[in-house]
């Protein structure tokens, strides 16, 4: 099954894509051990194994079991760091949310039609956080709302749009601190990601994107971002 990256383990990736990119690392070359580059980024060495895991997938990294990890002579690695220089590109929050609308109700669809068991409980346990998050208005709702988007993203299966949750993170930020004087937006919210929950929970497909869809919609509507 492929990997379901979190946002952190991809956000690492990233950076060692750009290091691998800018030639600081070598085809061919081993990667320092997990302790020293653990260290280095600053993260876990569960979450740095994770982030071996992605670029492995992608082919930059060929991780032998006992022995360590070694750049690989990768095609693919211009295509990979121009992916990081669109997430990196200053927008607009209408442009974020915009970028939301296109991707993230056909993300529904297929983590419906995709999604293991597991993963969906993952998402309803995200989402339960997040409710309780949002009714005490907890200053860690970022958070909360990030995985509950990016566990629906991850299930997808889909190695592209799992690349791109760093970007639906900034329009899930941007949103939250709107939100936040919002608590009409708040309530919104938790109607939305109960009836998004709901068509995941039935394995209905159609449902759950259409759910997204308007959800998405509606917090540009409160957000009086135009719609054309």
């Amino acid at each position: 099954m492929p990997y379901a990256a979190n946002a952190l383990s991809v956000k690492i990736a990233d950076q060692l894509t750009e290091m691998i990119s800018k030639r600081r690392f070598q085809p061919g070359d081993k990667l320092p051990n997990e302790l020293e580059l653990a260290e280095e980024l600053q993260v876990s060495r569960t979450t740095l194994r994770e982030a071996l895991r992605i670029l492995s997938t992608r082919g930059l990294v060929e991780v032998r079991r006992g022995i360590g990890s070694f750049v690989t002579e990768s095609k693919s690695i211009h295509a990979d760091y121009d992916l990081l220089k669109i997430q990196n590109t200053n927008v607009t929050t209408k442009e974020l949310y915009e970028m939301r609308l296109m991707f993230e109700p056909q993300a529904a669809y297929y983590a419906c039609l995709r999604a293991s068991d597991e993963e969906l409980e993952t998402i309803f346990r995200y989402g339960e956080l997040d409710e309780q998050m949002i009714l005490r208005r907890d200053p860690l709702w970022d958070e909360s709302e990030q995985k509950f988007h990016n566990s629906i993203a991850s299930a997808t299966h889909n190695q592209f749009i799992t690349a791109l949750l760093p970007i639906f993170n900034r329009a899930i930020h941007a949103g939250v601190i709107l939100a936040n004087e919002s608590p009409e937006v708040s309530e919104m919210t938790l109607h939305d990601h109960r009836l998004v929950m709901d068509y995941l929970r039935d394995r209905n497909p159609e449902g759950a994107k259409t759910a997204m869809y308007l959800h998405i919609i509606n917090t540009m509507r409160a957000f009086h971002i135009p719609l054309d």
